[in-house]
């Protein structure tokens, strides 16, 4: 009888280890998953506002190249435009501690990089970046200029 209670106790020991193994397995499992869908919502969300923030540099570059600095910028919208305003911008209403910045150097006569640069804390511990880069020009000087080629072109090739 002796034997049969300790075979018994074993018996329960092993199968809470099993259980015990299984519930901690799929509790890994469902805050990884949780975890990376999270991850990937923000890593989207960054993306998205440091391509909106390229798009609003476009903007103040078309409404005007001298407005176009060097430096860093934060943006804002004033009368339905896009402008430059400080040297960054808030967004932690999107994305935790959240900061945009529109970085812009010079890359010679009428020509500038643009990085739009979002910063977040995924946790306290881990910091997390998107950075998106293009070069402009400014197109509104060169305009004539191609119009002229443009125009030789045609009446060289005995176009239209």
């Amino acid at each position: 009888m002796n034997q049969e209670r300790g075979q018994s106790l074993i018996e329960i020991l092993i199968a809470t280890a099993v259980f015990v193994i299984t519930v901690s397995a799929l509790s890994l499992f469902i805050l990884n998953t949780y975890v990376s869908g999270r991850f990937a919502q923000e890593i989207t969300t960054a993306n998205y506002l440091a391509q909106e923030g390229l798009e609003a540099a476009r903007s103040i570059r078309d409404n005007n190249w001298s407005n176009f600095t060097i430096g860093e910028h934060g943006l804002a919208i004033s009368g339905n435009n896009w402008v430059f305003q400080g040297n960054k911008e808030d967004v932690s209403n999107q994305l935790r501690g959240g900061e945009r910045k529109i970085i812009i150097e010079d890359m010679g006569l009428d020509r500038k990089k643009v990085t739009a640069k979002v910063t977040w804390f995924f946790s306290e511990a881990r910091p997390q970046e998107v950075q998106l880069v293009t070069h402009f020009t400014n197109w509104a000087k060169l305009t004539p200029y191609l119009a002229q080629l443009h125009y030789r072109w045609r009446n060289d090739d005995g176009g239209e």
